[in-house]
């Protein structure tokens, strides 16, 4: 805690500073530091304002003083009615609050000209009038948008939110959006006319098998994106993201508003985009691109970790197949993350060596998803990977957390601006379905072969739809089934149970496809659901878990490439997690703070070591049972 102070009436204002930090007991005072790191600059004082200007180094050396890095920081204020009387800072009563920051790298900023600029224009795409109820915990809501009428090609420069007063609030209902171009002859048969039909509508559900419409499908390619936090973003003066003209321009764009509303609140909502485009085009047309882990329940995070950590991987396949020789340069990055991320990275690796990171959060704060101006652009080439490598804390979690698109789930994703743009919307990865199952020792499902379920996955299916119809009569027992294997599901899906499932409103396990797989193979598992399975699993072993991380870490992952154009296409690829020289991070100077980092590395290896004993005095007992003839 440091504290800048100000004593006298505005015509007397003198600004002092205290450097302290806080006590471990919170009704205490703050201790003063042994030395004081922060200096008065200036200072002023008026009738409705105090202001002061101070400096500190990013690092000090100082114990009690946090090192002032790319990470988000936390900024705790307040102030009382009165000036403070040193050595005691009594009195602060409601005038207090907290906000996250980022002290480091530029900072987005307004073209100096743009309000005397005759030439730039607005582009508003908002919701209208959704409704959101008192049950909707989760609500992702689409809506389809015309473009502007340009004859010829415009540039994007920036774009803000627009939010409604409930999601402007330190509560926001609003937890993410993202605009999309869309591509009106992505299918077969597909109506161009349907689309004017969509955009005089409210909208729909988004990724929804019944009642998204399949054209929307084709809306793949993001142009603006803000998180929760966030304020937008304006681009570097040399690019724009183009918009307009006559040539495959797109026509029609889809808003993603993800609403979070835990709260049970009532709202009437019209959020969006406020899209600022000019007609003097830029030196170079930019896109923007998401890379990270495929939405999945593949994705698992168990319960009860500190920090486990999942990978996205955009490798060689996509990047060496639709990357221009000289490359793309990345100026910006957004990490999205949902409630239980900590750490959050993009990683970059060339040759069998990591190169410093694009991005890197290692306080990352899931209410400040801050787009990332980078302060020298990044250079990726074909054939280099792209790691979106995120860690969760899920300490009073009871059971695992899986990939999905509420905030009780979670996600790992860079959304990633460029320049020169491509046809490609998206670079993902999660590992392979069966690889997934076989890590937790599941090898077959009933009723369904190993194509089956990966079909689930790969494509969104529903879990009805690849059944027999025979193995489900209405779910009602005494149904006329004669295939053995079937009667075996039936019983299966009407005994199984979850008994981790308890509160009657988080239907999220419930409804996860991994909670209608029941295992056949192997025995001992059998007719148990695969979610009923991980629940069991001893996730409070330290040694298990890690060997887990650690598999499907390094383990085979399956790398998808979308792309925007019907002229290119990129299979799928399944390879092994690339093997390459870590980055390492210069060394502090300081020498506390080289002890810490040793004590932390020796009780990490002194639990694992403790751990590794423990299993292999248990594996000995057992041996030397089985040797003797006592094991029973």
């Amino acid at each position: 805690m440091k504290l800048i102070t100000g004593t006298g009436k505005p015509a007397q204002f003198r600004a002092v500073s205290e450097d302290c930090h806080g006590s471990k007991d919170n009704h205490h005072m703050p201790v003063q530091d042994d030395t004081q790191n922060y200096h008065i600059e200036s200072g002023f004082q008026n009738l409705t304002h105090t202001s002061v200007t101070f400096r500190r180094a990013l690092e000090t050396c100082d114990p009690h003083d946090v090192i002032i890095g790319s990470d988000t920081m936390k900024i705790l204020w307040s102030y009382g009615d009165r000036d403070p009387v040193a050595g005691s800072l009594k009195g602060h009563s409601g005038n207090r609050g907290a906000r996250s920051i980022h002290f480091l790298g530029p900072m987005f900023r307004r073209p100096a000209d743009a309000l005397q600029r005759d030439d730039l224009r607005q582009w508003d795409v908002t919701v209208k009038n959704v409704s959101i109820d008192t049950s909707m915990d989760t609500l992702y809501w689409c809506k389809i948008l015309k473009a502007p009428t340009l004859r010829e090609k415009h540039h994007i420069i920036g774009y803000e939110a627009l939010l409604t007063k409930e999601s402007s609030t330190k509560q926001p209902l609003v937890h993410h959006m993202t605009l999309f171009e869309c591509s009106t002859n992505s299918y077969p048969g597909s109506d161009p006319n349907s689309w004017d039909v969509w955009v005089k509508s409210s909208g729909a559900v988004c990724n929804s098998n019944l009642l998204t419409p399949r054209d929307w499908d084709s809306c793949i390619t993001p142009v603006a994106t803000w998180g929760v936090g966030a304020s937008g973003q304006f681009l570097p003066e040399h690019i724009g993201i183009p918009i307009g003209g006559d040539k495959g321009a797109p026509k029609y764009y889809m808003l993603e508003v993800h609403y979070d509303n835990p709260r049970a609140k009532r709202v009437l909502d019209h959020s969006g985009f406020r899209i600022h485009y000019t007609r003097h085009v830029r030196k170079h047309d930019a896109g923007m691109m998401i890379s990270g882990v495929s939405v999945s329940d593949t994705q698992m995070i168990p319960p009860g970790q500190k920090l486990y950590r999942n990978v996205g991987i955009c490798g060689p396949s996509c990047t060496g197949a639709v990357f221009p020789a000289e490359g793309i340069n990345i100026v910006s990055a957004a990490l999205h993350s949902h409630v239980a991320g900590r750490k959050m990275k993009l990683r970059h690796v060339r040759d069998g060596k990591e190169l410093p990171r694009i991005v890197e959060d290692d306080n990352y704060n899931h209410n400040f998803q801050q787009v990332r101006q980078l302060e020298n652009e990044t250079s990726v080439l074909p054939g280099d990977y792209l790691i979106t490598d995120c860690a969760y804390e899920t300490v009073g979690r009871r059971r695992p957390t899986l990939g999905g698109y509420s905030t009780k789930q979670e996600m790992c994703l860079s959304f990633i601006t460029y320049y020169p743009k491509i046809e490609l919307a998206g670079c993902y990865s999660m590992t392979p379905v069966k690889e997934f199952f076989e890590t937790f020792g599941v090898f077959q499902f009933y009723a369904m072969n190993m194509t089956d379920v990966e079909n689930l996955f790969l494509y969104n299916g529903n879990i009805l739809d690849l059944l027999p119809t025979t193995v489900f009569p209405n779910f009602a027992p005494g149904g006329d089934v004669d295939d053995e294997q079937n009667q075996l599901a039936i019983k299966a899906l009407q005994n199984a149970k979850d008994y981790s499932i308890i509160d009657e409103e988080d239907l999220l396990y419930k409804e996860s496809i991994l909670n209608k797989l029941i295992i056949s193979d192997p025995v001992e598992f059998h007719d148990r659901t695969f979610l009923s399975h991980l629940n069991q699993l001893p996730w409070s072993e330290p040694l298990f878990t890690r060997r887990v991380e650690q598999s499907i870490l390094t383990g085979k992952h399956m790398t998808f490439c979308r792309v925007s154009s019907d002229s290119i296409s990129v299979a799928s690829e399944i390879f092994k997690y690339p093997v390459f020289d870590t980055f390492v991070k210069a060394p502090s100077q300081c020498p506390y703070h080289l002890f810490m980092e040793f004590a932390d590395h020796t009780s990490t290896a002194t639990k694992q070591m403790s751990s590794t004993k423990l299993l292999v005095l248990f594996l000995l007992i057992l041996y030397r049972r089985f040797c003797t003839g006592s094991y029973h």
